[in-house]
């Protein structure tokens, strides 16, 4: 039976930078029943990050301007109509923002949409206020790890990362990422899942997954180097390759001096990620 976009699933796949959700946006992509796109940025890109500062917002043209260049991108400029209108409510602005989403999939056999945008953690309640039957799913990542492949991407890519990132910075970056996904533990529909656990136990993982959305696990899952190449811009390079292989990095250990590793570890170990175990 075909769906209209109405009857699809709204789901926000969120975590901090680099911590894995290039890869599990892909991985669930790969199921016939879900449908998604490169990182829109919608919420992050014209919603302020700072609540009060949402109370003197206005919406205008630059905040439009700012989605009508995404759907440019995309080729989808068919859509253009549906781009919000000014205003001065942010839960007004979120409304449209939704509607334009559930307009983006074109395959009309999907049950389900996702959207990246790792940042977007930041806007998940406001999110909640506006569609309280959106499902989100949390990426948790180990702090060393995070740290490496931020710091490493940060250096090669500075202009997409709001310039070169020192270690404390990507520490500090990951530990109030974490604190924030720590606010939703207990909530419905929020699933919390582990990079480590995508890399080392991925049908469990995998199959967890798909339980809390309502589908069947497929093994066409871990074949998803298609869809990498589909969700990401061109100039993404900092983005994985387009393997089909499921492995670590290891950046922690190759681009740290013993120092550093030591440094790291003593901040980031304090952290307990167990909190996120079995919240679903």
């Amino acid at each position: 039976m075909k769906n209209s976009k109405s009857d699809r699933q709204r789901v926000f796949l969120v975590g901090t930078a680099r911590s894995g959700t290039t890869l599990l946006q892909s991985i669930l992509a790969s199921h016939p029943q879900i449908t998604s796109f490169p990182e829109t940025h919608f919420f992050r890109g014209t919603i302020p990050k700072i609540s009060y500062l949402r109370w003197i917002k206005f919406y205008g043209e630059n905040e439009r301007n700012f989605i009508k260049d995404y759907l440019h991108r995309i080729d989808r400029t068919d859509l253009n109509h549906l781009v919000p209108s000014s205003t001065l409510f942010t839960k007004k602005w979120i409304n449209g923002i939704i509607d334009l989403i559930e307009a983006l999939p074109t395959n009309p056999e999907s049950t389900i949409w996702v959207e990246k945008t790792p940042m977007h953690l930041y806007f998940v309640s406001l999110i909640y206020e506006v569609s309280s039957d959106t499902k989100f799913i949390h990426i948790i990542r180990d702090g060393k790890d995070v740290v490496a492949s931020l710091f490493e991407a940060s250096r090669n890519n500075p202009e997409s990362f709001d310039g070169s990132q020192s270690i404390q910075k990507c520490i500090f970056r990951w530990k109030i990422d974490i604190h924030v996904h720590k606010k939703h533990l207990g909530k419905e529909n929020h699933f919390f899942i582990f990079y480590k656990d995508i890399i080392n136990e991925t049908d469990n993982a995998l199959k967890q997954l798909c339980k809390f959305l309502g589908i069947d696990y497929l093994d066409q899952m871990k074949f998803f180097s298609e869809k990498t190449r589909e969700l990401k811009f061109e100039d993404e390079t900092w983005k994985p390759d387009q393997s089909d292989e499921i492995r670590e990095s290891h950046k922690f250990d190759r681009i740290f001096s013993d120092e550093e590793k030591a440094q790291i570890r003593s901040q980031v170990n304090s952290v307990d990620l167990d909190i996120f175990r079995n919240s679903f």
